[in-house]
């Protein structure tokens, strides 16, 4: 009788200390990235995702990405919404544009409207280009200022935190405070050219990040 009672303690002892099949012990996971991704039409970004440069060093990550503000594109896109109405409107009051037009072609219509929208487009693509291709870069080393114009002009410029003397920023205006956005404008030592990202959103937040980094880069490695 006594090994009974033993037998059964042993037993359960052993199902005490039997995991459970469904027990799993796992490493924890790593940790997530705090780097945000990158959308199509974003202005202001903290530590983006996949942002590069040319010449960028390999210790050197970019902690800020400024463009001008997608308010800023307003105008120019009214301006191509208007002229692209505009040969809509002359069919519907081409009864006063009778004469006006009387020494064209009939023939040749659909070719000036092909030529007309074309310049159109183009005015538009170019805007978008200024916009989307002007960008400024705020990395752990310095400030890349990347300037773009026009298909033609496109210029690069670098400079070292320790070569920063001044920063300082503007919001001027009703829709500059509305929207909050404004001008950063970098000082830099030594004859070197200024530099400066216009119509950036929170253009308060990107000068506190230039300033609280002066003196800081070096520009090896």
């Amino acid at each position: 009788m006594p090994d009974i009672f033993v037998a059964e303690a042993k037993t359960k002892k052993e199902k005490i200390e039997t995991p459970l099949p469904h027990t799993k012990i796992e490493d924890n996971p790593p940790p997530q990235s705090t780097r945000k991704k990158m959308g199509f039409f974003k202005a202001y970004v903290e530590k983006p995702h996949g942002v590069t440069f040319a010449n960028q060093k390999t210790h050197e990550e970019i902690v800020l990405f400024l463009r001008a503000h997608l308010i800023t594109n307003f105008l120019w896109v009214v301006i191509t919404l208007i002229l692209i109405s505009v040969p809509f409107l002359a069919v519907a009051f081409s009864s006063l544009f009778t004469n006006l037009f009387s020494f064209v072609p009939g023939n040749f219509i659909p070719f000036l409207l092909t030529f007309y929208y074309l310049l159109v487009f183009a005015y538009a693509f170019l805007h978008f280009l200024n916009w989307f291709y002007n960008i400024t870069l705020i990395t752990n080393l310095g400030v890349v200022d990347i300037d773009y114009s026009d298909l033609l002009y496109h210029d690069v410029a670098f400079t070292n935190f320790n070569l920063v003397e001044d920063v300082n920023y503007t919001k001027v205006g009703f829709f500059r405070s509305l929207f909050n956005y404004g001008d950063i404008f970098v000082q830099t030592a030594g004859g070197r050219e200024n530099l400066e990202a216009l119509g950036v959103p929170n253009p308060a937040r990107g000068a506190h990040i230039i300033s609280d980094s002066i003196g800081h880069g070096d520009g090896s490695g």
